[in-house]
């Protein structure tokens, strides 16, 4: 497909074919993620980040910080 990229406004813009974008999942008003790769323009859905997107990894174990040699509070925490 050819295309043109136009002045929206105080942006720049491509018409994309609708056949094409249904072609990879993508829809009127969807979030996409666009990035250059290897000199090119890449256009993809956006990753819907849901609950369980943020907690992948998380074993349920709160992350410990090293306060140093001397653990005492520094303000005005509760221990």
């Amino acid at each position: 497909m050819i295309s043109q990229v136009s002045k929206w406004g105080n942006s720049q813009g491509v018409r994309i074919n609708k056949k094409l974008l249904h072609s990879v999942g993508i829809r009127v008003n969807d979030e996409v993620e666009i990035y250059v790769s290897e000199n090119a323009l890449v256009i993809k859905p956006a990753v819907k980040k849901t609950i369980d997107w943020y907690l992948e990894g998380y074993d349920g174990e709160p992350d410990r910080y090293d306060w140093g040699e001397d653990d005492s509070p520094k303000g005005r925490e509760i221990f």
